[in-house]
């Protein structure tokens, strides 16, 4: 069964929408039209093919239903997390960025970069894509301070249910105030990704922040990228550049985040 077929049926389980679709092994459609691919990215697409199937779409399912049994969500142990997120679209989005990352593709929903080479388990690395997306949610700013209507009621000793939200006070921060502190965070967010686009013609660089992204540790980064030393410190000095370079482009952006921070 080739990648489009597993997106498709999968995606119609949950009643997904994939972002592209394979047409042939060398065109895609992209909600914007169609592109060719590369024969990079044809290698690439094959080794994705050669391993993705409904067994080790199942197998990622049940991995990340474990892992989110064992989170907070809004305050509930194994509760819904933000957005009414299930396992299924943990899978679909770790399958998404991968396909994106083999094309080339950069935008503001995410890729993945699978170096095959490194890492010929395309499942081991489906699950650390899903690791860091379960992680990056849990720690999200809408996961720390919003709660589920489950953790604000309570039974009395009469047996009595209580509301929590009738026992707030007046001057409880609103929800609209909530949701305008969501929507600064998530600008923060887009200022991240347009800075991944930004050293995206520098492959150590983006190499680097893939690896921050994934939760590595920047003292394990020499490590990962098989660099000494000396070598890591050029990398971490060629970073600080770029990122001073972004900063004086986009300060406008970054000025009006920090002011409502």
């Amino acid at each position: 069964m080739r990648v489009a077929g597993l997106l498709k049926n999968s995606l119609t389980k949950s009643g997904g929408c994939p972002a592209l679709t394979i047409i042939s092994p060398i065109v895609w459609e992209t909600r914007t039209g169609r592109v060719k691919m590369s024969e990079t990215a044809q290698e690439k697409i094959k080794w994705i093919e050669n391993q993705l199937d409904e067994a080790l779409i199942q197998r990622l399912v049940l991995y990340a239903a474990q892992k989110m049994a064992r989170h907070y969500w809004q305050g509930v142990l194994g509760g819904e997390p933000p957005g009414g997120e299930q396992a299924m679209d943990f899978v679909e989005q770790a399958i998404q960025k991968t396909i994106k990352g083999a094309e080339g593709i950069r935008d503001s929903d995410g890729y993945r970069d699978w170096d095959h080479n490194a890492q010929p388990n395309l499942y081991l690395h489906l699950k650390s894509v899903v690791d860091s997306d379960i992680n990056h949610l849990a720690e999200s700013w809408e996961n720390k301070h919003f709660r589920s209507a489950v953790t604000l009621k309570r039974v009395t000793d009469d047996g009595e249910e209580i509301d929590g939200m009738a026992m707030l006070p007046a001057d409880a921060i609103l929800p609209s105030d909530s949701c305008a502190q969501a929507e600064q965070e998530q600008a923060r967010e887009n200022v991240l990704f347009e800075f991944v686009d930004f050293v995206s013609d520098d492959p150590q660089l983006t190499k680097v922040l893939e690896l921050l992204f994934a939760d590595v540790k920047k003292s394990d980064l020499a490590a990962r990228l098989s660099l000494s030393p000396k070598e890591m410190y050029v990398v971490t000095k060629r970073m600080d550049r770029r990122v001073n370079e972004f900063k004086r482009k986009k300060s406008k952006i970054i000025s009006e985040i920090q002011a409502n921070a």
